[in-house]
């Protein structure tokens, strides 16, 4: 555990990331309820439909972002802040250049993308309206999700929370007129975070050019080595923003043909429970990746194991704290799979905190291999958890295979701290 002269810095860099990851949460489940109220459900079904790709813009800028902000912390904690700021620029620089594929894919073959999601009739030409407009705000989306961990490495927390807050309430806001007063469907909901990205990138743009904050031209020139660096360890941040869709694919799937409807409509609801307790849990990693990193450049082991530790405590106490809320409002979910889908679903936050975190630190330390391993093994292990515990026990399997699919990954992520430890003594 973190010593006590740790624990005002330590929660400088947990409380805002959790808060903001917190808000994130509620201002997704808001604009839901404008546009299932004004548009109705194929508007809904439209922009889930879209939804995993706008997920893929958010996991580029996450994944680039993350690791140009370990990459630079670590050169800090070095004292070498020249090469800190050269793996910013180039960070920018990627995050400039990624974003105009995005633009131009999502642009011209928004209809196409939309159909093969699963789209068709009316919720198709719902998803394309509203994947077209923010296709043209891929570039300000990417930049202030992957400026994010740049600001936040920078040791300047509360400003980057404050931008990302004040973006959401500006979502919202926008949501209501856009959608609710001036009735422009989902292409309004659409436009609201366009105009809200827009805005947070204003801020974004007059940190990085203060002069306390300013990036040299000279450093923005890309880097082949620095961007293979980036690429490489920004993986398992990307992976890991990616991962609730491709467990919602799955899922959705594999209710559909043992339970039906009914299971579909139980899962949808336990799904925002899900995501919102999964992000606060993840914020634990990420608030801290700063900490960790820095020390790690520093040479400080005994810091690093201690916020690690420190880590597994909060995340394992939110599973904890998220299994108790969700049992005591599982009478929401359909009557059929009510009493016990929830809770038997939500005994695998306990093991997330661990499993997550473990990744998290994997990645703030450079250890990329570790940090990829976990996350391809939890791609692939949930397609097999969720076919075999289906087969063998119908949707009663599904509700469990959560579970089932972090204990593995628990028992992986102990053996690759095992390793570490034994090489480097961490």
């Amino acid at each position: 555990m973190i010593t006590r002269s740790m624990i005002p810095e330590y929660l400088k860099y947990i409380l805002p990331t959790t808060l903001t990851f917190t808000l994130a949460g509620v201002y997704g489940i808001i604009d839901g309820i404008f546009v299932g109220h004004a548009v109705g459900d194929a508007g809904l079904a439209g922009i889930n439909v879209a939804y995993p790709l706008v997920c893929f813009i958010l996991a580029v800028g996450t994944g680039l972002g993350m690791g140009g902000g370990v990459i630079s912390s670590i050169a800090r904690g070095r004292g070498d802040a020249q090469r800190s700021k050269r793996v910013i620029g180039v960070t920018l620089f990627m995050l400039v250049v990624s974003s105009l594929p995005i633009l131009a894919v999502y642009s011209l073959f928004a209809e196409q993308l939309c159909r093969a999601l699963g789209g068709q009739g009316e919720t198709l030409s719902q998803a394309v309206n509203y994947l077209k407009v923010v296709a043209f705000g891929a570039p300000f989306q990417v930049l202030v999700t992957g400026c994010t961990p740049l600001i936040r490495n920078k040791g300047m927390v509360a400003f980057a929370m404050c931008v990302q807050v004040f973006a959401g309430l500006v979502n919202v806001v926008l949501d209501y007129l856009f959608v609710v007063v001036w009735q422009r469907g989902t292409a309004g909901a659409a436009e609201a975070t366009v105009v809200a990205q827009i805005v947070a990138f204003l801020f974004v743009l007059g940190f990085f050019l203060h002069r306390d904050n300013r990036v040299p031209l000279r450093d923005f020139i890309p880097d082949g080595a620095i961007c293979a660096h980036i690429v490489k360890l920004g993986a398992a941040p990307f992976g890991l923003t990616l991962l609730p869709e491709v467990s919602t694919v799955v899922n959705n799937v594999s209710l559909s043909y043992y339970g039906g409807e009914t299971a579909l409509a139980a899962y949808a609801a336990i799904a925002y429970v899900a995501y919102f307790v999964q992000i606060v849990i993840q914020s634990v990693g990420d608030g801290s990746q700063p900490l960790i990193s820095v020390y790690r450049g520093a040479g400080d082991l005994r810091a690093v194991r201690r916020l690690r530790n420190t880590n597994y405590v909060v995340a394992i106490a939110l599973g904890f704290v998220g299994l108790g809320v969700v049992y005591m409002v599982r009478h929401a979910i359909p009557v059929l799979f009510g009493a016990y889908a929830l809770p038997v679903f939500s005994i695998c936050y306990i093991f997330y905190g661990f499993t997550h975190t473990t990744t998290s630190f994997f990645y703030a330390v450079d250890d990329s291999c570790s940090s990829n391993m976990l996350v391809v093994a939890e791609a692939v292990t949930v397609c097999i958890v969720v076919f075999v515990m289906g087969r063998l026990f119908q949707v009663d399997g599904i509700w469990f295979s959560p579970t089932v699919l972090q204990m593995l990954l628990s028992i992986l992520a102990g053996a690759l701290l095992y390793r570490r430890h034994k090489a480097r003594k961490e």
